[in-house]
């Protein structure tokens, strides 16, 4: 199957968002060439401030017709609403499995030198398993969510809502890509994260500003627990440069094309992420320290199964959770305070 090795121009949608930038910043960092798109100008003002060390290597298309043409080799799809709240299936269903849709087509009609299609789905398009100790793997899907939608449409609430999204949104690209694989010389990878945390480099004003994830992390590490709350499950984790790392590796190994790929760093409570943080970073002023004398806990590992992504991309360890949860309370910190200055 076809690969996509630097230092060709890779086209990156939603590179103003959290991950988007951080996915840019290591295609950059690994010698490639990135068009990115952006529907607001001033963000994406902010990222070509942020690259503007790689000179031409990093540009933003005026107009979004104008961003795939036969120079862009590959195409990474991250644009899209994460959200679990949502009440209009609309909202959700129109970026999320439309817009995936609307870009296949795209790329099939003006990519025609693209060699690999790889796009930012979700472990939440995994789960539903009765059994909460289940360790999710590729072969898991989010089909409770999906009749729930079917069955009601809005009324099944955001979080099916978004579920259902990224199920039908994977299943569109694999359909895709057997009815046209005559007419395409291109392959599609779908790679699906964890909860996304880690330090934020992207354009915001307030809290309220940032991505869901690091709002929720932000959330968990300033915000108290009672002392028998802090051994509840808070989140499973994956840092947003490991996923970078695998978006980078997925368009330079030839196996990954047509894969299922996951990626999840560990399952956490509230209290491993209090002592995870204090022991990297024990003078970090802010962050809620729980009951260190409560009784330790540790989930056995993930409850997704990376291990097949890990070897297939020969990825390396990733972040702890210390580091994580320090980097991305930092970078938010630092910019509150600097605002408050």
């Amino acid at each position: 199957m076809p690969t996509a090795p630097p230092p060709g121009n890779v086209l990156v949608t939603g590179v103003s968002g959290f991950s988007g930038i951080w996915i840019a910043h290591a295609l950059l960092a690994n010698g490639y060439h990135v068009r990115g798109t952006v529907r607001n100008p001033k963000k994406g003002a902010h990222v070509a401030e942020v690259f503007k060390e790689h000179g031409d290597r990093f540009e933003t298309p005026d107009a979004f017709d104008n961003a795939l043409d036969g120079s862009i080799a590959a195409v990474i799809h991250v644009a899209g609403v994460a959200e679990l709240d949502a009440t209009d299936a609309s909202d959700i269903f129109g970026p999320n499995r439309d817009g995936v849709v609307n870009l296949l087509n795209s790329t099939l009609k003006h990519g025609k030198n693209v060699k690999r299609f790889v796009y930012m789905s979700s472990a939440q398009a995994l789960l539903g398993n009765d059994d909460i100790f289940h360790v999710y793997t590729e072969d898991d899907w989010a089909e409770k969510d999906l009749a729930l939608v079917q069955e009601k449409g809005s009324g099944a609430g955001g979080q099916a809502l978004y579920r259902a999204s990224k199920v039908l949104a994977e299943r569109a690209i694999v359909d895709f890509v057997e009815t046209h694989k005559m007419e395409i010389g291109w392959d599609a990878v779908r790679i699906l994260p964890a909860w996304i945390f880690g330090p934020v480099i992207h354009d915001w004003k307030t809290i309220d500003d940032l991505n869901l994830s690091s709002k929720v992390m932000y959330q968990q590490l300033t915000v108290p627990r009672d002392n028998d709350k802090v051994n509840d499950y808070a989140s499973e984790y994956i840092d947003v440069r490991d996923v970078a790392d695998a978006f980078v590796a997925a368009l330079q190994v030839e196996g990954a094309g047509g894969k299922r790929l996951l990626l999840d760093a560990g399952a956490y409570t509230y209290q491993n992420l209090y002592d995870a943080v204090n022991k990297v970073a024990p003078d970090l002023k802010g962050v809620v320290r729980g009951n260190p004398n409560a009784p330790p806990f540790t989930f056995p590992g993930a409850f997704v199964d990376s291990s097949r992504t890990v070897s297939l991309l020969r990825l390396k360890p990733f972040r702890s959770l210390g580091e994580t949860a320090a980097d991305t309370f930092r970078s938010i910190q630092t910019k509150l305070e600097g605002r408050a200055a």
